[in-house]
């Protein structure tokens, strides 16, 4: 089998450091060669490059940037070839936060003959919507084996990502400026110019490269992520193979079982300090737990089977009769 994975075109694949979409492509191909099929990249725009690729020779395309949905859904009309369409957009399943571009995107995915998605709830929130077409779920996965383990973690808190306002660290920052018994660093380049830290228990540390969130993760107790928007975010894969409890919002919480013990959903700031406090003590409880849960539902061994069963699906649609019934039930809802 041939796919050919279409990034953004933006930063370089592989990629040292924070392009999630980057990342998640490079994995892709990695796990899927593993399993002994071909994968290809196409990281630059514009028709020239696409038609150099020649994406027809492929039995499948995923486009992974969903700025190109409406180019590349010209191109697999005109040349004839599988195209499947993946959005990383944060604010996916909640419609109502939408940038007026992503709106734009969104009447073109809604015309996309096949779509994968990284949730139930952005699943959900196509559907409503109207679309037709075959949808499927594929959570992004987390390279587990390559992630440093420790039993036990010597700092309390970490917030890892891109700063910015979707994220919240700027909130984040001032609710743990004003308390003594919790520190918390905060790790990733800054967007948000109003980000500060008072250097008593809230910390900047800067940017880390892949390999240093790989071996540098373990040291915490607990992964604090209160975003208003997530479609999955990599970090929460990463904190989980590092053995850290989540402290994170219930936009964050994509793709995980929300019963588990090392899984606290924060509703209201008013709640933060507390549940931090409760959830560094209880972690160390918890932690070859935390990893076996990482283990068994996102390294990309696994997410790389259910992505394989995804494409039979498209290459073979006489097999997804009966779960496009569903899909059509579930519209005339």
């Amino acid at each position: 089998m041939k796919i050919l994975f279409v990034g953004p075109g933006l930063m370089p694949i592989p990629n040292p450091g924070w392009g999630a979409v980057e990342i998640v492509i490079w994995q892709m191909k990695i796990n899927l060669e593993k399993a002994g099929q071909t994968a290809d990249i196409l990281n630059r725009r514009g028709l020239i490059p696409a038609l150099k690729t020649k994406p027809w020779d492929y039995d499948l395309v995923h486009l992974e940037y969903d700025d190109l949905a409406g180019f590349w859904l010209i191109l697999a009309r005109i040349f004839k070839f599988k195209l499947v369409i993946t959005s990383h957009y944060g604010y996916s399943a909640w419609p109502t936060k939408w940038h007026w571009s992503y709106r734009r995107i969104f009447r073109k995915l809604l015309k996309a003959p096949t779509l994968i998605v990284l949730s139930e709830e952005i699943k959900a929130t196509y559907l409503q919507a109207g679309y037709s077409g075959m949808i499927e779920v594929l959570p992004n996965g987390t390279e587990v084996a390559d992630i440093n383990f420790s039993l036990e973690g010597q700092k309390d808190l970490i917030c890892l990502g891109k700063i910015e306002p979707r994220k919240r660290q700027c909130e984040l920052a001032e609710i743990f400026s004003r308390q003594s018994n919790l520190k918390i660093d905060f790790v990733g380049p800054i967007v948000d110019k109003r980000f500060r830290c008072n250097n008593q228990t809230t910390f900047y540390l800067g940017s880390w490269t892949r390999a240093e969130v790989q071996q540098n993760l373990t040291q915490y107790k607990a992964l604090v992520l209160l975003s208003d928007g997530e479609a999955h975010a990599l970090v929460i894969g990463e904190a989980l193979a590092a053995g850290l409890s989540l402290i994170i919002s219930p936009e964050a919480a994509a793709n995980l079982d929300l019963s588990q013990p090392f899984v606290q959903i924060i509703r209201d700031d008013q709640e933060l300090l507390a549940s931090a406090q409760s959830v560094c003590l209880a972690n160390s409880r918890y932690r070859s737990m935390i990893r076996k849960y990482a283990q068994n539902n996102f390294t990309w061994t696994h997410i790389i089977q259910r992505y394989l069963v995804i494409v039979e699906k498209i290459l073979m649609p006489e097999k997804y009769a009966v779960s496009r019934q569903v899909t059509k039930n579930y519209r005339e809802k």
